[in-house]
């Protein structure tokens, strides 16, 4: 999970955006199941003319999908000025050709440490892997912002989904709570991969 500033705002405004190293705290697990666990974090109490907040977020894993959801609530006495999203990580491999809105435009090949971003971006993209695999995404509003980069050095492929940046960023109200929901479904071909053929001695005859 990621929260971030605004990418425009006040000297004032800016003072209080908590730090966005904040979600990388530890989160207390308050629910589990086989297929589903649900954590809260609560950050220490926030000085005055700070911005205090509670989060949770729950994860249930399906056969081959995962519903993820992230809620923040605002607890200061000031609107809460800050974008909040995920950044997800996937192998290069799935850089093969990439489908990041509702139409039919792909991106195929994208170089190393090059980028592509998708504002306001439609809540829908895939990723196609070797081997038939994909990644489909599917994110709601308000998430509406998709920035995709290939690591200049490292085999992954980065995607940061976050809430909008200024001038859409509607800060959230006091007491209000903000709910983001992402579901990722990493699918297989049917059609079996190739297997490399090793040749090796008949079989004796049976006699």
């Amino acid at each position: 999970m990621r929260l971030a500033a605004p990418g425009h705002v006040t000297e004032e405004m800016a003072r209080q955006v908590p730090d966005p190293r904040v979600f990388d705290a530890i989160w207390q697990v308050t629910q589990q199941a086989p297929d589903r666990v649900t954590l809260m974090l609560h950050p220490g109490a926030a000085s005055p003319g700070r911005w205090g907040f509670q989060a949770s977020q729950t994860l249930h894993l399906d056969e081959h999908r995962l519903d993820w959801e992230l809620s923040v609530r605002n607890l200061s006495r000031m609107p809460m000025p800050a974008r909040l999203g995920w950044l997800l990580q996937f192998p290069e491999d799935f850089a093969e050709a990439l489908w990041l809105d509702d139409t039919l435009e792909a991106v195929r090949q994208l170089p190393r440490g090059q980028s592509v971003v998708r504002d306001p971006w439609c809540g829908l993209a895939s990723l196609n892997g070797e081997a038939g695999r994909l990644v489909l995404l599917r994110g709601d509003a308000p998430l509406d912002t998709l920035h995709v980069e290939r690591h200049p050095s490292r085999a992954w492929l980065q995607l940061r989904l976050m809430t909008p940046d200024t001038t859409r960023l509607t800060p959230l109200a006091r007491g209000e709570e903000l709910t983001l929901r992402l579901t990722i479904d990493l699918l297989a071909s049917r059609i079996p991969p190739p297997t490399v053929r090793q040749d090796k001695p008949a079989d004796p005859p049976i006699l």
